[in-house]
């Protein structure tokens, strides 16, 4: 192979003979440069086997080595279990953060890759290789600890290592115990098996090797530490996404002849990126793509990603899956396929914000993602094969067969749930009327023509409020007793005035008794309430049915109690008020459907707002059984 200078020459005087070919050398040679320039900061699959006879170091800012026996067991159980099932296939190891660096070794200058990120990875290959070759198969070395590079270099050919000094070191216990971990595991294999085994690890076992271009403007340790504390701090390590993004960047690079159009290929690429994932910044938008704390990824613009590799046939569980199915489409790709592909995350990207940006599929498409009827990957799917129309009726059917059906008709794996007996109470059915009041408020929404916000329902816990409930009789406290009271007398003012007498008379009465402490206090006590009771309504009656419920965040339930419409109503509308203007209530939303209850917006002839009546219910329940025909779901007189 020519040196550099060689190439130089021949280069020079093929131009001195050819003068026709000076144009065509210039452009082809910027084009070069500037690939050169993008080479360090790019990233590609290396194959362990090709990592022989480099020279590797970690710098001081780093820890030592810690990597415990069951972590070493666990790479060499990974490895063993891989069966690649064609030659293609191989196995994919994390990323490993690498900087090039000329360092002074053994008297002369030496390339050696300064190991930023992956060290602990790295440093138990070169153990586990050490072991199996009997002798080093690249070079690692500890900057300003030449103890522990002495020890792990030399390892091999020590005898009765165990009783060797320098084991007080910690790295050097460390370093030990990795390598008498896979000593004693490669003890239990042949000879066939351990061939075979180190044959996976250097030819079909793969390191994602990113390179991160020298920053000369920065001092070279400083600007190593900066991507180091980036990387391990709050133990975020690169996400695809950012891999993919260097992928497409250094594809551009690598494709295109001209280094201007590469140039501003780069720059639109990359313009278009922020975009994206600025806009995924709405949590409005997130909250309905992706409302599960398991699902939530540090870089939002990854699911598109994710959901444009599980459109491939390749079903195989792999570290960085989404990350090898791009690096497959881009590795040597032309211009027009690197733009097919990135048009590609553009569609996707533009689906999505329809989804988000309709409110039908809006709605839809954010309950079914939350209540965990389908996945998101799923209705990709099903939206690829389907027009507009057509996939608002998988949706729905979605909801009817799936959530509705299997609630009301039940299955063989759910209890059947009764319209007019609901068991609020039930671990396995508290949940399922949660859900159905949110999709009965998508559907109030709808109607309004809003939108329900997926990010406050989100955020909020929630509890199930009837809307009239049987008030308690215990009041232990004078401070409560004096609440109570003082509720009360707000209550007699908003009844009709033929009833106001009778009920002041009792509550005197009972404030009388308790004023001298009689002890028939409960006794007037229930007096009173027994006769409000045939004022506001009989709470007795029908309240565990599903048009008595309503939702309400929980901390607004906790503060409404046990109490009767007329006081729920005010205290929700005082909440509503205080949400508008004063910043601890803010974040927290009353339903538009439990608004309109309390306001008895359902009802069509209002003579009075102080209780909740049959007449009231019933509208209500009308308002139900509408919401579920609209799903698909006829519950007609059954309920």
């Amino acid at each position: 192979m020519m040196n550099t200078e060689q190439l130089l020459i021949q280069i020079k005087n093929l131009l001195h003979e050819n003068p026709d070919l000076t144009e065509i050398a210039e452009t082809s040679l910027i084009g070069i440069i500037e690939n050169l320039k993008t080479r360090e900061n790019s990233l590609e699959l290396q194959a362990i086997s090709k990592l022989e006879g480099r020279n590797f170091f970690v710098d001081s800012y780093q820890r030592g080595y810690k990597w415990k026996p069951q972590q070493v067991e666990a790479l060499l159980n990974d490895i063993d279990e891989f069966e690649p099932e064609n030659e293609n296939e191989f196995y994919c190891l994390q990323p490993v953060v690498v900087k090039r660096k000329p360092v002074q070794h053994e008297g002369k200058e030496s390339v050696f890759w300064e190991l930023i990120d992956g060290q602990q990875r790295m440093t138990t290959i070169f153990i586990i290789l050490s072991y199996l070759l009997n002798k080093p198969f690249f070079t690692l070395r500890y900057e300003t600890r030449t103890e522990s590079s002495q020890f792990l270099n030399d390892m091999v050919q020590l005898n009765h290592i165990e009783q060797a000094p320098e084991l007080s070191h910690i790295d050097n216990h460390y370093f030990y115990q990795a390598y008498k971990t896979a000593q004693d595991w490669f003890k239990t294999k042949s000879q066939e098996e351990r061939d075979i085994w180190r044959d996976k690890l250097l030819h079909k076992t793969k390191v994602i090797w990113y390179m991160v271009l020298n920053n000369h403007k920065k001092d070279s340790q400083q600007h190593s530490i900066e991507i180091f504390t980036r990387l391990n701090q709050g133990k975020i390590a690169l996400t695809d996404a950012e891999l993919i993004k260097a992928l497409f960047l250094q594809s551009v690079m690598k494709a295109y002849h001209h280094p201007e159009i590469a140039k501003q290929k780069q720059f639109e690429m990359a313009s278009q990126w922020d975009l994206i994932e600025q806009t995924l910044q709405d949590d409005e938008f997130w909250a309905f793509l992706s409302p599960h704390k398991g699902t939530n990824k540090h870089t939002r613009i990854e699911l598109i990603f994710d959901l444009l590799a599980e459109e491939s046939k390749d079903k195989q569980q792999l570290n960085h899956k989404t990350f090898l199915y791009f690096a497959n489409q881009l590795k040597n790709a032309s211009s027009c396929q690197i733009e097919e592909q990135w048009t590609k995350v553009l569609q996707g990207f533009h689906r999505l914000a329809e989804w988000f940006k309709e409110d039908q599929l809006y709605h839809l498409i954010g309950f079914i993602i939350g209540q965990k009827i389908k996945t998101i990957n799923v209705l990709w799917q099903e939206s690829q094969k389907a027009k507009r129309d057509q996939f608002v009726q998988i949706l729905k059917s979605h909801i009817q067969r799936d959530y509705l059906e299997r609630l009301f008709k039940g299955n063989k794996d759910s209890t059947r749930l009764d319209f007019t007996k609901v068991d609020y109470l039930s671990s396995s059915q508290r949940p399922r009327i949660i859900g159905l009041l949110m999709l009965f408020n998508i559907y109030i929404n709808e109607k309004h023509k809003t939108r329900f916000s997926f990010r406050a329902y989100n955020n909020c816990q929630w509890d199930i409020e009837h809307i009239h409930a049987q008030q308690s009789l215990d009041l232990p406290s004078d401070a409560q007793r004096e609440i109570w009271l003082n509720e009360q007398k707000a209550i007699i003012e908003a009844v009709p005035e033929s009833y106001k007498g009778l009920l002041d008379t009792k509550l005197i009465v009972y404030q009388q008794a308790l004023a001298v402490e009689l002890a028939d206090t409960e006794s007037l006590k229930k007096e009173y309430l027994d006769e409000l009771s045939k004022i506001v309504g009989d709470v007795k009656e029908a309240i565990q049915t599903l048009d008595n419920l309503c939702l309400l965040p929980a901390s607004v339930n906790r503060s409404i109690g046990n109490q009767i419409f007329l006081t729920k109503r005010q205290r929700i509308v005082d909440f509503e008020n205080k949400g508008k203007f004063e910043k601890e209530h803010q974040g927290k939303f009353i339903p538009l459907a439990t608004q309109q209850v309390f306001s008895k917006y359902f009802s069509d002839d209002v003579s009075q707002m102080y209780k909740w009546d049959e007449i009231d219910r019933s509208n209500y329940k009308a308002q139900w059984l509408e919401c579920f025909k609209g799903y698909g779901l006829d519950l007609g007189s059954k309920a």
